[in-house]
């Protein structure tokens, strides 16, 4: 028999609808991924310069202005760089001007990179760079406890060198999955795609496209894919930093769902696009 506490859980869940638990601060993807569980993997990809550093820092920031404890696998950067790759979003500051000499930046953007480091001073935001293999993932949370994960990004872990790369990347997102149950926490996984979707006419990723294994589709609760038309055609200013974070897979409901969200390269940040309703 099943226990009734378990039947009155889930009911309870059903007839009285609680927050959601993860609220990205993008409100149509808010309303979709509605009933994802805590103990989730969600998968974020993309081809390279797409975007998905910057679409998982943009989450991120949503999750600890929520008091969230994050944690940031950083695979192929150090500490630093994270650092100043997160500040030009945070500060709103041009990226680009950061890399500057000081003496370029004006009082104003300097006063918006000061306040920047206090915000970010005050986050519960620990970052790693010195972890590649799944073991050393497992440790850190193990410890750290945090309630969202973010890992940047898949491709980048250590495998053994006699297994088979699909069969590698499998057993680490199995076992990704066992840690976001084990921890009760989310895990954002960053994956790259494979090079094959840039011979297609319409170059919006499938779930075919992700890289190394058939695994990480199946494993993965939520599959999210960023498509930005400029990329490839960088002369249409009709599409000038339009982004559409397609929902390819959702274990908690629908797919194939697109959201409309804009992209600001100059700080690298996603943002919720200016709605004019009628009324």
């Amino acid at each position: 028999m099943i226990e009734k506490e378990l039947l009155k859980k889930v009911k309870n869940q059903i007839l009285e609808p609680q927050e959601p638990q993860l609220q990205t601060g993008f409100r149509d993807l808010d309303y979709l991924l509605a009933s994802v569980e805590k103990s989730s993997i969600i998968t974020i990809g993309g081809r390279p310069a797409m975007g998905k550093t910057s679409f998982a820092v943009s989450i991120m920031l949503k999750f600890l202005e929520q008091n969230k404890k994050c944690l940031f696998f950083s695979l192929g950067r150090s500490k630093s760089y994270f650092i100043k790759r997160i500040i030009p979003t945070v500060a709103e500051v041009d990226y680009s001007r950061l890399n500057r000499n000081e003496t370029d930046l004006n009082e104003k953007e300097k006063e918006k990179i000061s306040a920047a480091f206090d915000k970010l001073s005050e986050y519960n935001l620990t970052i790693i760079d010195d972890v590649k293999k799944i073991d050393g993932i497992k440790e850190k949370i193990e410890i750290e406890k945090p309630d969202i994960v973010f890992i940047d990004y898949l491709q980048l872990f250590d495998t053994p060198l006699k297994k088979q790369r699909n069969d590698a990347m499998e057993d680490i997102m199995r076992n990704l999955k066992e840690l976001a149950k084990e921890n009760n926490c989310t895990i954002f996984v960053l994956s790259q795609l494979s090079r094959a979707l840039e011979s297609r006419c319409d170059k919006r990723p499938m779930l075919c496209d992700l890289r190394d294994s058939g695994g990480i589709e199946s494993v993965s609760d939520v599959v999210l894919f960023i498509y930005r038309e400029e990329y490839y055609k960088i002369n249409d200013n009709e599409r000038k930093g339009n982004a559409e974070i397609i929902l390819a897979k959702n274990n908690y409901g629908s797919t194939g769902v697109v959201c409309e969200l804009l992209f600001r390269a100059s700080i690298m940040k996603f943002l919720e696009p200016i709605r004019v309703y009628d009324f």
